[in-house]
């Protein structure tokens, strides 16, 4: 049997909102799964369940309050992802761990093709071979040359999403965090991201996704997990578990 890519057990998150008096809400309330390298694991459940924050915990931005997320390296060391040393996770994230989220956060007056290029450039590779492959993968997501000189902070949402995408797959991680990373793309646009993901995932990229598109969830994930409350209601393959009927109700309901 394959050994897991990434093997978490019982992950929990308490917030304190300071701005309601201090009240304490629990997103995580011990999410437990394992995912295989290669599998697209598809996470789904209404605002609030926890979704945003499992993923968060999963690259560190933010910390876990308990659990273990032991995820399996490239030289196969194994490395609890909750617990690393930072030095650990950012060699990790830039070397095998690459994070989407909703939002594109790109340093100011840098193209856009130099935004993507950086992840190859930053891990020792060639800047000519790196700009041609963000160029290549760009174009393939609709940022055409006109685009690529100019400056993600003049884009539109939609754009800066799919910048945030090329700048993840440019070079496929082995594990893949999505945080509904086509929230702002109309159907031609989440095509494309649909066609790149798949290339990398038919390449062995492991990824975890939020998705509020239904039917690109149907389209990529082998399995899905459905979170209520912080907790795991459902778990299995794409076909076994029952969609909640608010995401077929619309997007809206559990963005």
């Amino acid at each position: 049997m394959t050994e897991p890519l990434l093997s978490v057990r019982d992950i929990r998150k308490q917030i304190t909102l300071h701005i309601l008096d201090g009240k304490q809400v629990s997103p995580l309330r011990g999410v437990s799964f394992d995912l295989a390298p290669g599998e697209f694991l598809g996470i789904v459940g209404p605002s609030g369940a926890g979704k945003s924050s499992l993923i968060k915990c999963l690259n560190r931005t933010y910390l876990a309050d308990g659990g273990t997320a032991n995820y399996r390296s490239a030289s196969g060391e194994i490395v609890d992802l909750l617990h690393a040393p930072e030095r650990t996770m950012i060699r990790l994230r830039r070397t095998e761990i690459h994070y989407v989220s909703q939002f594109l956060k790109a340093p100011p007056r840098i193209p856009a093709l130099d935004v993507v290029a950086s992840v190859i450039v930053n891990r020792g590779g060639d800047p000519t071979e790196a700009r041609a492959r963000a160029a290549e993968t760009l174009s393939a997501l609709g940022i055409g040359p006109e685009l690529q000189s100019s400056y993600p902070s003049l884009f539109s949402g939609g754009e800066q999403q799919r910048v945030n995408v090329a700048r993840a797959l440019v070079d496929p991680p082995r594990l893949l965090l999505l945080d509904e990373p086509t929230s702002a793309l109309d159907a031609e646009n989440r095509a494309k991201v649909l066609e790149i993901v798949r290339r990398a995932q038919a390449n062995g990229t492991a990824m975890i996704g939020i998705f509020h598109d239904i039917e690109m969830l149907q389209q990529l994930a082998d399995n899905v997990i459905v979170l209520e409350d912080g907790l795991v209601t459902q778990h299995g393959p794409i076909g076994s578990v029952q969609i909640p009927g608010y995401i077929e109700a619309g997007a809206a309901e559990f963005v």
